[in-house]
């Protein structure tokens, strides 16, 4: 044998440069299916948060084995198009693409920037005009009118009305309140000028009513100091909200749309 080869220097650096190009190859082949350290991290705390501890060495073999063969199937779907007919899939992939686009960093914005956007959008940040009232259900109109004049006469109203699952008094309600509770448009039909004084009858879901309305809160601006948490809320979605509606723009730009 030449001396050459006799030599451990070469050997070495012969199966050293072997062995790169092996795992050069087998790290470049587009088809690897490659078990990485953070998947084998994640493959192991999705099984530490639903079994509640950590799996033993038999068990981690598994969930790998069943993880290889998940992801080769996976990417069989792919290659074959399974995905574009799948409107499920479609939804699923554009939410995440969403929250790719609105996960941008935003900077904390100093305190004349939320000042700005509070009173931009103060109608957010007002509370509306809220209604004080008690109130008497009637399923007839005729039976209302009669408990009107016998309230115009000094009849007590706690002797008065018709049982219902509607409460007697309400306080501090506002219009969605009063549609939501009485049906659409009861709130239009109060007469907010006059109080202290029963009105009627007003028709709503339920039937009839007379109403003594005894307070109305005009609508009240929450102050920015009371609303800045809220202010800071609404002002980080609105930057995600314009950073995914840029991110569509772009996409939008550097596609060609056709409609055939």
């Amino acid at each position: 044998m030449p001396t050459l080869l006799r030599q451990p220097l070469l050997w070495f650096l012969c199966i050293s440069g072997a062995l790169f190009i092996a795992d050069a190859r087998t790290a470049n082949q587009p088809d690897a299916i490659v078990v990485t350290p953070a998947v084998r991290q994640r493959i192991v705390l999705l099984w530490e948060t639903q079994m509640g501890a950590p799996p033993t060495a038999s068990e981690l073999e598994s969930l790998i084995a069943g993880w290889i063969e998940e992801e080769a199937l996976y990417r069989e779907a792919i290659r074959l198009g399974l995905e574009r007919e799948d409107s499920i899939i479609r939804r699923r992939l554009v939410q995440k693409l969403n929250f790719i686009a609105e996960s941008d960093p935003v900077a904390e914005p100093e305190e004349a920037t939320l000042e700005a956007f509070y009173l931009s959008n103060i109608g957010d940040y007002t509370l509306p005009e809220r209604l004080t009232f008690r109130q008497l259900t009637f399923r007839e109109e005729t039976s209302a009118l009669a408990a009107f004049s016998a309230l115009a006469s000094g009849a007590s109203a706690d002797t008065l009305g018709e049982s219902t699952m509607l409460n007697r008094a309400y306080s501090y309600r506002s219009a969605l309140d009063l549609n939501s509770t009485f049906g659409m448009g009861f709130a239009a039909r109060i007469d907010t000028a006059a109080l202290n004084t029963w009105q009627g009858p007003l028709k709503s879901s339920f039937g009839f009513h007379l109403l003594f309305l005894s307070s109305v809160e005009p609508q009240q601006a929450t102050p920015f100091f009371a609303a800045k948490d809220k202010v800071l809320r609404d002002y980080s979605q609105a930057n995600k909200k314009f950073a995914r509606q840029r991110y569509v723009e772009n996409l939008l730009d550097n596609t060609e749309i056709r409609i055939e």
